[in-house]
């Protein structure tokens, strides 16, 4: 039996519970209960992927047999994923199928100016010449594993000129020949780093463009679905047209719903249509995004959520999307949150498992149905994936699994803000902050566990609030942490040493950034985290005046580990 079909027949209609209602329920604590599983139709976890990075087009030297473009679902294979979102066309409009309506990647190119670009257009095309269409093998091979394939595009096309472009095999002629139909411009300040050369959905020719494609995919692939990027260079319009857009856009998705309709009784397959938008509504309007209506109207099966960051911009565990999920209960409509995880730390060029745990841990708490990791390719430890990511993603479709998981929650610190999206509602201050003396910092973090529940169960391993400064002089600056309006004291605090060391190979360059402490406080039971909204207020009482730097608050994390009973430890004797 497939896994899917298995899910369907074991669990339950009805809408999950959140995760703060199973973690007050006894028997849920203690295990006995399991989360009710989605509809056989209905995953719970999906995968991007964009079907280049981590396959076949760059990674595989040509000729490639169908088996080998098939490797990307492969590794999905009873890996805990549900559906994959296939990226099967590009931001600049080419795409990696056998297409009708569209261009082929590197169709456009008289001499190829990408090295690596040439070897995909190479494979896509010796793959077409043997009688293969590359997207079938896709929507095959999914369906012989027992997991959805959901097509995804942009609907931002992104314009270019010859000069620059046609070597490369991404742009199309659509998009090399057209730049009337470029949003230009834009004299709005909040136009400021946004892509210029994107194109103006207000035109019919680039909806028509893009109906194709998307109609394509719908009714000639047998795709349980289509994935609408929404969020990438919005708005679409200028931002003085914006209003404008709004209804155009939506009578755009009532045809395309007519459409995915007439290919489900066609095929007599689902067909969803997913679509990517930012979570915060303050945002829906400005980008003429009219959510409302399109939950009322059944527009959109699939709200994949983000935050009001860029992808490049990493983790972000604390999105609140308690407005969408309120809107789409009791309808058809379901709320995916999509995490990026890329992490930019020192030592960590990924997020690690506990900190996509706590950011699925915080989306389930919200009500959302279900978690996406949206990168391109997730590949934390390189390509194929390792044993870690496959426990990563066994526990993402269980709440219950989650309650108990190993979590690290991490308010967000970068130094890679996206000045293009500043204008966003959503977006919270990231760390570093100064901090003078007699200043304080107050920074906000949510947390799905109930610690004391656990606690009191015996549980909880270690909770550990880790705030860590640069520049910071501890036997003689001194530092207030407060937490819930109440002052941490030292008798919970260790301090861990980070200035100058040799790491790593030990050259000058491996060296502990940002040089200062991190102060460790080892909560218990009379300083507890609070399940949901956690504060904290830093104040710098008394500052050393020998050193010129200011004291920086350079992160803040929370690390809770669980054992599995209580007194049991993993490895009891390490001798």
């Amino acid at each position: 039996m497939k896994r899917r079909k298995f899910l369907g027949t074991v669990g339950a209609i009805a809408a999950p519970a959140t995760l703060s209602t199973q973690l007050s329920n006894p028997s849920f604590s203690q295990q006995q209960d399991g989360q009710p599983q989605p509809p056989a139709d209905d995953p719970r976890v999906f995968i991007f992927d964009d079907g280049r990075h981590a396959a076949d087009l760059y990674s595989f030297e040509p000729p490639i047999t169908p088996a080998e473009h098939a490797s990307i679902v492969d590794q999905l294979a009873g890996s805990g994923a549900d559906a994959l979102v296939y990226m099967a066309g590009v931001e600049a409009g080419s795409v990696l199928y056998d297409s009708k309506v569209a261009a082929l990647w590197g169709a456009t190119v008289k001499k190829w100016t990408h090295y690596v670009w040439y070897r995909a257009g190479r494979i896509l095309n010796q793959l077409i010449a043997d009688g293969h269409d590359p997207l079938k093998i896709i929507c095959d091979r999914c369906h012989e594993v027992g997991i959805l394939m959901i097509a995804s595009s942009w609907v931002s096309l992104h314009g270019g000129n010859r000069k620059e472009h046609e070597g490369l095999g991404r742009w199309t002629a659509f998009t090399l020949d057209n730049p009337q139909f470029q949003v230009g411009e834009d004299p709005d300040p909040r136009a400021k780093g946004v892509n210029q050369h994107r194109f103006n959905f207000l035109h019919a020719e680039v909806r028509k463009e893009r109906f194709q494609l998307f109609e394509e995919l719908l009714s000639d692939y047998e795709t349980d679905g289509i994935e609408l990027n929404l969020t990438s260079a919005m708005p679409f319009c200028r931002f003085s047209e914006v209003k404008q857009l709004a209804p155009i856009m939506t009578d755009w998705l009532r045809d395309l719903r007519l459409v995915a309709d007439r290919a489900q009784q066609t095929q007599g397959r689902r067909k969803r249509i997913c679509a990517r938008v930012p979570a915060h509504p303050g945002a829906w309007k400005l980008v003429g995004y009219e959510i409302e209506k399109w939950i009322s109207e059944k527009l959109i099966d699939v709200f994949f959520y983000e935050s009001s960051y860029s992808e490049d911009e990493g983790m972000v565990q604390d999105i609140d999307c308690t407005q969408l999920v309120k809107l789409t209960r009791g309808t058809s409509s379901r709320v995916h949150a999509t995490l990026h995880t890329p992490l930019g730390r020192q030592f960590a060029k990924y997020a690690t498992p506990a900190m996509i745990w706590a950011g699925a841990a915080n989306a389930y708490d919200q009500g959302a149905d279900g978690i996406a990791i949206g990168d391109h390719h997730w590949t934390p430890n390189g390509w194929p994936w390792t044993a870690e990511e496959y426990n990563t993603l066994r526990q993402l479709g269980y709440p219950q699994l989650l309650a108990t998981a190993n979590k690290y929650y991490m308010v967000r610190s970068s130094d890679r803000q996206d000045a293009s999206l500043e204008w966003l509602p959503g977006r919270t201050d990231a760390l570093p902050k100064q901090l003078a003396e007699s200043e304080s910092v107050e920074v906000s973090f949510r947390v799905a566990d109930d610690v004391s529940h656990w606690r009191k169960l015996g549980r909880i391993k270690s909770s550990v609030l880790r705030v860590r400064f640069a520049n910071i002089v501890p036997d003689i600056d001194e530092i207030r942490v407060e937490m819930n309006g109440r002052e941490l004291p030292d008798s919970i605090l260790e301090r861990v040493d980070m200035n100058y060391r040799l790491v790593g190979q030990g050259s000058a360059w491996n060296v502990l950034g940002p040089y200062g402490y991190a102060y460790d406080f080892h909560l218990d039971a009379d300083h507890e985290l609070a399940h949901g909204r956690n504060d904290l207020k830093v104040t710098v009482l008394k500052k050393d005046h020998d050193l010129a730097a200011d004291i920086l608050l350079a992160e803040v994390d929370c690390q809770i580990e669980y054992r599995l009973h209580r007194n049991f430890e993993l490895q009891p004797v390490e001798y």
